[in-house]
Protein backbone atom coordinates (compact mmCIF):
# COMPACT_ATOMS: atom_id res chain seq x y z
CA UNK A 1 0.00 0.00 0.00
CA UNK A 2 3.04 2.19 0.60
CA UNK A 3 4.76 1.78 -2.20
CA UNK A 4 1.42 2.57 -4.38
CA UNK A 5 0.59 5.60 -2.68
CA UNK A 6 4.72 6.69 -3.24
CA UNK A 7 4.39 5.66 -6.83
CA UNK A 8 1.14 8.00 -6.87
CA UNK A 9 2.82 10.66 -5.28
CA UNK A 10 6.40 11.07 -7.25
CA UNK A 11 7.30 12.37 -10.47
CA UNK A 12 6.63 9.46 -12.92
CA UNK A 13 10.18 9.96 -14.46
CA UNK A 14 11.46 8.28 -10.73
CA UNK A 15 9.23 4.73 -11.44
CA UNK A 16 11.55 2.61 -13.16
CA UNK A 17 13.96 3.88 -9.93
CA UNK A 18 11.58 2.22 -7.37
CA UNK A 19 9.42 -0.64 -9.92
CA UNK A 20 11.62 -3.68 -8.25
CA UNK A 21 13.00 -2.83 -4.90
CA UNK A 22 10.10 -4.69 -2.48
CA UNK A 23 10.51 -2.93 0.86
CA UNK A 24 9.53 0.36 1.24
CA UNK A 25 11.81 1.37 3.68
CA UNK A 26 14.36 1.00 1.22
CA UNK A 27 13.20 2.43 -1.23
CA UNK A 28 12.04 5.81 1.10
CA UNK A 29 15.77 5.82 2.29
CA UNK A 30 17.37 5.86 -1.42
CA UNK A 31 14.89 8.35 -2.15
CA UNK A 32 15.49 10.75 0.47
CA UNK A 33 19.27 10.22 0.36
CA UNK A 34 19.25 11.55 -3.45
CA UNK A 35 16.37 14.07 -3.46
CA UNK A 36 16.63 15.73 0.09
CA UNK A 37 18.15 19.34 -0.53
CA UNK A 38 19.97 21.15 2.80
CA UNK A 39 18.47 23.68 4.21
CA UNK A 40 22.08 25.52 4.56
CA UNK A 41 21.79 27.96 1.72
CA UNK A 42 17.98 29.19 2.34
CA UNK A 43 18.65 29.51 6.46
CA UNK A 44 21.98 31.41 5.31
CA UNK A 45 19.36 33.73 3.08
CA UNK A 46 17.03 34.40 6.04
CA UNK A 47 19.71 35.06 8.85
CA UNK A 48 20.63 37.83 6.47
CA UNK A 49 17.39 39.02 5.47
CA UNK A 50 17.13 39.24 9.34
CA UNK A 51 20.58 41.24 9.84
CA UNK A 52 19.24 43.41 7.09
CA UNK A 53 15.64 43.87 8.22
CA UNK A 54 14.84 47.58 9.13
CA UNK A 55 12.03 49.38 9.90
CA UNK A 56 12.31 52.20 7.12
CA UNK A 57 9.09 54.03 6.46
CA UNK A 58 6.86 51.17 7.39
CA UNK A 59 4.38 51.13 10.16
CA UNK A 60 5.75 49.02 13.67
CA UNK A 61 2.57 46.47 12.67
CA UNK A 62 4.49 46.17 8.70
CA UNK A 63 7.73 45.60 9.85
CA UNK A 64 7.25 43.36 13.61
CA UNK A 65 5.36 41.08 10.86
CA UNK A 66 8.30 41.12 8.36
CA UNK A 67 10.56 40.04 11.29
CA UNK A 68 8.22 37.23 12.50
CA UNK A 69 8.02 35.98 9.18
CA UNK A 70 11.38 35.65 9.05
CA UNK A 71 11.49 33.88 12.61
CA UNK A 72 9.18 31.58 11.96
CA UNK A 73 10.58 30.05 8.93
CA UNK A 74 14.14 30.37 10.38
CA UNK A 75 12.37 27.89 13.02
CA UNK A 76 11.26 25.63 10.77
CA UNK A 77 14.59 24.75 10.13
CA UNK A 78 15.92 24.53 13.28
CA UNK A 79 17.00 21.24 14.64
CA UNK A 80 16.39 21.52 18.55
CA UNK A 81 15.65 18.67 20.45
CA UNK A 82 13.40 18.16 22.76
CA UNK A 83 14.21 17.84 25.98
CA UNK A 84 12.36 18.54 29.89
CA UNK A 85 15.35 19.53 31.34
CA UNK A 86 16.21 23.58 32.57
CA UNK A 87 18.17 23.78 29.68
CA UNK A 88 15.18 23.99 27.03
CA UNK A 89 13.62 26.86 28.85
CA UNK A 90 17.19 28.71 29.39
CA UNK A 91 17.49 28.18 25.34
CA UNK A 92 14.10 29.57 24.89
CA UNK A 93 14.73 32.89 27.09
CA UNK A 94 17.73 33.30 25.54
CA UNK A 95 16.04 33.34 21.85
CA UNK A 96 13.26 35.43 23.37
CA UNK A 97 15.76 38.01 24.35
CA UNK A 98 17.83 37.73 20.95
CA UNK A 99 14.35 38.51 18.86
CA UNK A 100 14.05 41.76 21.35
CA UNK A 101 17.11 42.78 20.58
CA UNK A 102 16.69 42.59 16.76
CA UNK A 103 13.37 44.05 17.14
CA UNK A 104 15.13 47.09 18.41
CA UNK A 105 18.17 47.12 16.58
CA UNK A 106 16.11 47.48 13.19
CA UNK A 107 13.33 50.59 14.48
CA UNK A 108 13.96 53.82 13.05
CA UNK A 109 16.40 55.34 15.85
CA UNK A 110 15.09 58.80 15.42
CA UNK A 111 11.62 58.04 16.07
CA UNK A 112 11.81 55.25 18.81
CA UNK A 113 15.29 56.45 20.20
CA UNK A 114 14.21 57.09 23.67
CA UNK A 115 11.53 53.90 23.95
CA UNK A 116 14.76 51.52 22.53
CA UNK A 117 17.31 53.01 25.40
CA UNK A 118 14.08 52.82 27.81
CA UNK A 119 13.84 49.20 27.08
CA UNK A 120 17.48 48.39 27.10
CA UNK A 121 17.92 49.60 30.76
CA UNK A 122 15.48 47.14 32.38
CA UNK A 123 16.86 43.98 34.11
CA UNK A 124 16.13 41.40 32.66
CA UNK A 125 15.44 42.58 29.49
CA UNK A 126 11.38 42.85 29.00
CA UNK A 127 9.44 40.42 26.31
CA UNK A 128 9.07 40.82 22.65
CA UNK A 129 5.75 41.55 23.24
CA UNK A 130 5.98 43.92 25.78
CA UNK A 131 8.80 45.82 23.64
CA UNK A 132 6.53 45.78 20.67
CA UNK A 133 3.44 47.00 23.00
CA UNK A 134 5.65 50.09 24.01
CA UNK A 135 6.99 51.19 20.69
CA UNK A 136 3.54 50.47 19.06
CA UNK A 137 1.92 52.71 21.90
CA UNK A 138 4.74 55.20 21.21
CA UNK A 139 3.61 55.31 17.45
CA UNK A 140 0.21 55.66 18.30
CA UNK A 141 1.45 58.71 20.27
CA UNK A 142 3.74 60.23 18.26
CA UNK A 143 1.11 59.93 15.45
CA UNK A 144 -1.57 61.54 17.32
CA UNK A 145 0.77 64.59 17.91
CA UNK A 146 2.07 65.09 14.52
CA UNK A 147 -1.69 65.16 13.60
CA UNK A 148 -2.42 68.16 15.56
CA UNK A 149 0.66 70.16 14.90
CA UNK A 150 -0.73 69.25 11.48
CA UNK A 151 -4.22 70.99 12.40
CA UNK A 152 -2.63 73.46 14.22
CA UNK A 153 0.00 74.26 11.98
CA UNK A 154 -2.83 74.61 8.55
CA UNK A 155 -5.01 76.68 10.83
CA UNK A 156 -2.41 79.42 11.53
CA UNK A 157 -1.40 79.16 7.55
CA UNK A 158 -5.10 80.10 7.08
CA UNK A 159 -5.09 82.68 9.64
CA UNK A 160 -1.93 84.27 8.08
CA UNK A 161 -2.99 84.03 4.69
CA UNK A 162 -6.60 85.29 5.69
CA UNK A 163 -5.07 88.19 7.74
CA UNK A 164 -2.77 89.26 5.16
CA UNK A 165 -5.53 88.97 2.26
CA UNK A 166 -7.49 91.41 4.70
CA UNK A 167 -4.72 94.06 4.85
CA UNK A 168 -4.25 94.36 1.36
CA UNK A 169 -8.17 94.21 0.91
CA UNK A 170 -8.23 97.52 3.36
CA UNK A 171 -4.94 99.02 1.02
CA UNK A 172 -6.15 98.59 -1.80
CA UNK A 173 -9.85 100.78 -0.64
CA UNK A 174 -7.53 103.02 0.77
CA UNK A 175 -5.87 103.45 -2.18
CA UNK A 176 -8.65 103.40 -4.17
CA UNK A 177 -10.75 106.18 -2.35
CA UNK A 178 -7.68 108.28 -2.68
CA UNK A 179 -7.80 107.61 -6.25
CA UNK A 180 -10.95 106.91 -7.67
CA UNK A 181 -10.26 105.47 -11.02
CA UNK A 182 -11.53 107.48 -14.28
CA UNK A 183 -14.97 106.53 -15.26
Amino acid sequence: MLKAWLRNVIDQKLHPSIAFEQKISVVWEELKNRYSAGNAPRVHQLKGDLTECKQGRQFVVEYSTQLKTIWDELANYSKIASCTCGAATAFAKEREEEKVHQFLMGLDNTLYGQVHTNLLMEDPITSLSRAYALVLREERHSSMTKDKEEVREAAMAVKAHGAKGRTNNFKQDAEEEDNPSPP
